[in-house]
């Protein structure tokens, strides 16, 4: 369970300190993001690149890609001062199964920014015609589902383990078939290959629209405008999940810098683009900075690491 209560509030809104440099101390930052260019990371570290350089937050903010699987593992060992990293929970399966809990120790966790939350679907003709039919069958028979989503161990996997363990089901149970896109795994569900999907609301657009999926719930800790299904906490499943992202420093970044940085984040968020960004690429603004963001960050490590170990995952 994420955290609910105090943790429901700060998905909706972050505090943070007042004060500092509008400046950080250092003269350039290089932002390491995981995945290729025009990936979800990609754009969203470029458009930070673009709004802090044209408002001179920063004096300068390089753009850094690498892969998927290295990304973490690279930041947090041995590296040059003035590295920022776009964190998301992807990034915990690829640690090793003892550091997934502090997947992020050693850095320094300035704000989240954005998340997309989940939707669990299944064919519009399917006879799982709401969430308690979808539970009813995995609780009885786990391995009777073929469930769906992008890699193993990935955002889509985590939330079927969470759901699971939620409903009382032992996730290594599950049978799940990762694919490299929700483009592939939306198509295996139309094939009949597969009996539901998790994936995020952008990657669904299209079929959602043409009424071939059928919505039996959202991550979201509220209703989605335009989505027609309840939440899972309306469901009894005491848990929400977003796919975020956040933005993080090395672990000896100065406190000049590391007010900066974080003023920078809020001025960003705080903007009318910002909010046209997000909705364009299907994001929902989650921010939260301080130290409501340092626990935030350790639960939900502590919370994705355990579930990812349940799950069997390898990094």
């Amino acid at each position: 369970m994420l955290a609910l209560g105090a943790g429901l509030v700060a998905l909706a809104a972050g505090c943070g300190t007042e004060g500092g440099p509008r400046r950080p101390a250092a003269a350039r930052f290089s932002m390491v993001v995981a995945g290729p260019y025009g990936g979800g990371a990609d754009r969203l570290g470029r458009f930070i690149k673009g709004d802090a350089e044209q408002a001179a937050l920063v004096a300068g903010l390089d753009v850094v890609n690498r892969p998927d699987r290295t990304a973490l593992g690279e930041f947090v060992g041995p590296r040059p001062p003035g590295r920022l990293l776009i964190a998301e929970p992807a990034m915990i399966a690829t640690m090793p199964g003892g550091r997934r809990a502090g997947a992020f120790a050693g850095t320094t966790p300035l704000a989240r920014l954005c998340g997309e939350w989940e939707l669990l679907v299944v064919p519009a003709g399917s006879r799982l015609r709401s969430f308690d039919a979808f539970a009813d069958v995995l609780r009885r028979d786990p391995a009777r589902l073929v469930l769906a989503g992008r890699a193993a161990g990935g955002v889509d996997h985590m939330l079927f383990g969470l759901l699971a363990e939620s409903l009382g089901v032992d996730p290594r149970l599950l049978r799940y078939a990762p694919h490299s896109s929700t483009g592939q795994a939306v198509a295996a569900l139309a094939a009949g290959r597969v009996a539901a999907v998790v994936a995020g609301r952008a990657g669904l657009g299209a079929r959602l629209r043409a009424g071939d999926l059928r919505v039996l719930a959202v991550s979201a800790p509220h209703r989605l405008g335009g989505v027609d299904a309840p939440t899972l906490l309306e469901c009894d499943v005491h848990l929400y999940y977003a796919d975020w992202r956040a933005l993080i420093g090395t672990g000896r970044l100065p406190a000049a810098d590391q007010d900066a940085l974080t003023r920078m984040c809020r001025e960003i968020t705080s903007s009318a683009r910002w909010r046209r960004m997000c909705r364009h690429n299907g994001w929902s603004p989650i921010y939260l900075d301080g130290e409501d963001f340092r626990q935030w960050l350790r639960v939900e490590c502590a919370r994705l690491g355990r579930v990812l170990d349940d799950l069997g995952a390898r990094a």
